[in-house]
């Protein structure tokens, strides 16, 4: 892996030459666990300036989120039935059983927190994937955000430096594609060699026109990696839900 910023191509790299990278909230999950958790158990409304600060680039996540998880008043009963209540992409099972097939090498790289991923993962029979994030631990009847994986060096000032959980887990002599849909994931998403992008994220790409595949489930993703490779689909999919929306080309790309 290399560390500096690269142009995403606009064709995936051979299924024997790639690694996925993939978010997790927006992205398996249709909403974000963080909002949800912050908008349902926060002190008081403080938390939405923490976030218009965020928002327009003034802190990065990592102040944003510690001072957002010093509001929350939480039970870890109240935070699993959140977690339990939580709904997901349809499409993530046939993803990843699509890249398993392919023996192409998977990782959920998150800014949320490593129990709350787990949770939910195991809830959809793929608590084996593995997963890079933050983590917390419950204190005074709130939650307590620790970022292990922080760089003092990102300019992001990320909770979770993903440019470097890349590099970190990168596999020698395989090029990364991203999936994500947030601000979040820039960073990671310039630094990778091809990348499926959706709301937040696929506006910032386009803004700085930088090609990606604008996707909208992870079907989508799925079946143009499968065409891309040129195979069809073989693989089983236990959670196909609703039929995927055709793919949109970034007019950038």
């Amino acid at each position: 892996m290399h560390s500096e910023t690269r142009r995403p191509t606009t064709r995936p790299p051979p299924e024997l030459q790639c690694q996925v990278w993939l978010d997790f909230d927006g992205t398996v999950t249709r909403e974000d666990v963080l909002d949800q958790l912050i908008l349902r158990y926060s002190v008081d409304e403080s938390w939405r300036d923490v976030e218009r600060r965020w928002q327009n680039g003034e802190i990065g996540s990592r102040q944003c989120l510690a001072d957002q998880f010093d509001l929350l008043r939480v039970t870890p009963e109240q935070v699993e039935a959140l977690l339990d209540g939580m709904t997901f992409d349809p499409g993530v099972g046939s993803l990843i059983g699509l890249l398993e097939s392919r023996r192409v090498p998977v990782t959920v790289l998150s800014d949320s927190v490593d129990f709350f991923i787990r949770r939910i993962l195991d809830r959809l029979g793929l608590g084996h994937v593995p997963i890079r994030s933050n983590t917390a631990v419950f204190r005074s009847g709130g939650l307590q955000l620790l970022c292990p994986h922080e760089n003092p060096r990102c300019s992001f000032g990320a909770a979770h430096c993903k440019c470097r959980s890349m590099e970190a887990l990168g596999r020698s002599g395989r090029r990364s594609i991203y999936v994500g849909d947030g601000r979040s994931d820039l960073c990671a998403a310039r630094k990778a060699d091809f990348v499926f992008a959706k709301q937040t994220l696929a506006d910032c790409l386009s803004r700085e026109s930088l090609p990606y595949i604008r996707y909208s489930s992870l079907h989508d993703v799925a079946q143009f990696l499968a065409d891309a490779w040129q195979s069809s689909p073989a693989w089983v999919e236990p959670r196909r839900l609703e039929a995927s929306p055709v793919i949109r080309r970034a007019e950038s790309a």
